[in-house]
């Protein structure tokens, strides 16, 4: 009687034990496979919108700075030497935009764009501020290039100019 139990298979019960304990198992990887793709993607997501928002603070950043040393430019080159309020306060706007500029690039990933703004900026001090020639053509190539830099870097998968 021992040699008709051992030959005659698995009762339908074990079978109907052992599908449930392998579909069990298979929805359990299913599922880790699934969270892992899923976090992979959001930490992907999370970094890009990071990188985004860096680069387009770095772009306002650069239009405010711009801005404010086309206006101390104007002041310094009508007031010629003498100080006055207005020529001190537009220094100081100035000198705040300068710095938040420097901020937001300091959280830039990418290098181009660093070294782009960089050159523009230098180029812009001496055209809007010094007496030493600077083309305003030389100011604006750089610009162009500047903006060009973070256009691309935007348009990326991973906020990086090409």
């Amino acid at each position: 009687m021992t040699a008709t139990l051992l030959t005659a298979g698995p009762s339908p019960a074990t079978v109907t034990v052992i599908s449930a304990t392998v579909g069990a198992v298979v929805s359990l990887l299913v599922a880790i496979g699934t969270q892992v793709v899923l976090s992979v993607r959001d930490s992907n997501a999370r970094r890009y919108s990071r990188r985004r928002a860096a680069l387009t603070d770095a772009q306002d950043a650069a239009l405010a700075m711009r801005g404010r040393l086309g206006e101390y430019g104007m002041l310094s080159r009508a007031n010629l030497g003498r100080s006055t309020p207005e020529l001190a306060a537009a220094e100081r706007h100035y000198v705040d935009a300068r710095a938040l500029l420097e901020v937001t690039l300091s959280r830039v990933d990418d290098q181009r764009v660093v070294a782009a703004t960089l050159a523009w900026r230098e180029a812009a001090e001496v055209s809007f501020i010094s007496s030493a020639e600077v083309s305003a053509g030389t100011e604006q190539d750089r610009w162009q290039r500047l903006n060009t830099a973070i256009g691309s870097a935007l348009q990326s998968r991973d906020g990086v100019a090409r």
